[in-house]
């Protein structure tokens, strides 16, 4: 997207000082602070956001600040953004994020055709060996690949990829730019790839962030049925190898889940939380936005994490805690209510 087109978006949200030559200057994406990458926007509005930023050697892209963080900002901060090529500060960050990613989606998404079979229009790559059922539909430049197995009623879109020896039972649907790896297992009535739950409120309106980030999901991944993965805002989901998921599981846009995690019946992890490798989540278990989850961690049939968790921890109850203090409470209580 061009500069100027930038720059007359922003312009809406009282852009301020700046440090760019809008005429001249294209952007192909948005990153986030897990993805970034050179010639794309970045959006800080919190000390985090910097911290991801100066780690990482990527110079060239655009930094949209909110003006109050960036105003109450050290003098390091400021004397850091002579490195950059282009920064800028708007009075309402969230909402500029909200228009900006607008222009994004629609330039992504310009070559997507959902309509039409991929087939029909010659731009699928099937391998020959996988099996489509009737009634499948392909999007544009969807690849299937060796062996895949594709039931009644599946729906690809635009864009997707499948690796080989996976299975896509009855009525699954992947949703643009949504890639899978080898020999993994969905099971009917699942959504992959789904627009994440984002919108910033202002003016009585909930404004939506146009997500583009996608889902990735690795080799030996196995999904129930009925169960929904949101792609990511602007860097992808990713369930990791070997992850066994659930009927009726909720995965939130940019979650992380790492190799080998269990997550049980109606378990749901909200947004941007992160679940590391062969940790347990049980049935209606809950993780809160932005949460950390360690290695090898066992949560509760649901219960409800609020806060980030070390490696190995094992928790229960609602607000989750050690599973021995969660213990002693219940007999704490039943001893409480039973005493005359």
């Amino acid at each position: 997207m061009k500069g100027l087109i930038i720059k007359e978006i922003l312009q809406d949200f009282c852009l301020g000082e700046s440090k760019m030559d809008f005429d001249s200057y294209e952007f192909n994406s948005i990153s986030d602070k897990h993805s970034l990458k050179s010639g794309s926007v970045y959006f800080c509005g919190k000390l985090t956001f910097w911290e991801a930023l100066s780690q990482s050697s990527v110079k060239d892209l655009l930094i949209i600040f909110d003006k109050k963080f960036f105003d109450e900002s050290g003098e390091d901060i400021k004397k850091a953004l002579e490195n950059y090529s282009s920064w800028g500060t708007v009075e309402n960050l969230p909402l500029a994020m909200s228009h900006l990613s607008g222009p994004f989606y629609r330039e992504l998404s310009a070559n997507d055709n959902d309509e039409v079979d991929g087939r029909q229009m010659g731009t699928c790559d099937i391998h020959p060996t996988a099996v489509i059922s009737q009634g499948v539909f392909l999007g544009a430049n969807v690849k299937v690949g060796r062996d895949v197995r594709l039931y009644p009623g599946c729906v690809v879109s635009s864009f997707c990829e499948i690796d080989e020896g996976t299975t896509l039972f009855p009525n699954v649907t992947l949703m643009p730019r949504t890639k899978i790896g080898k020999a993994c297992r969905i099971h009917s009535g699942t959504v992959i790839g789904s627009d994440g739950f984002g919108y910033n409120f202002a003016g009585g309106v909930h404004h939506k962030v146009w997500h583009i980030g996608g889902v990735l999901i690795g080799d030996n991944v196995e999904i129930g049925s009925n169960s929904s993965v949101d792609q990511g805002t602007f860097s992808p989901t990713q369930i990791h190898s070997g992850t066994k998921i659930d009927n009726l599981v909720q995965v939130a846009h940019n979650v992380q889940l790492g190799l080998g995690t269990i997550l049980c019946g109606q378990a749901g992890v909200a947004g941007s939380a992160s679940v590391g490798d062969f940790t347990v989540v049980g049935g209606r278990g809950a993780i809160a936005p932005d949460c950390h989850v360690g290695k090898g961690c066992q949560i509760g049939g649901r219960a409800g994490v609020m806060n980030n968790l070390e490696d190995g921890a094992i928790v229960a109850g609602f607000p989750a805690r050690p599973i021995k203090e969660w213990l002693k409470g219940l007999a704490y209580v039943r001893k409480m209510t039973l005493k005359k």
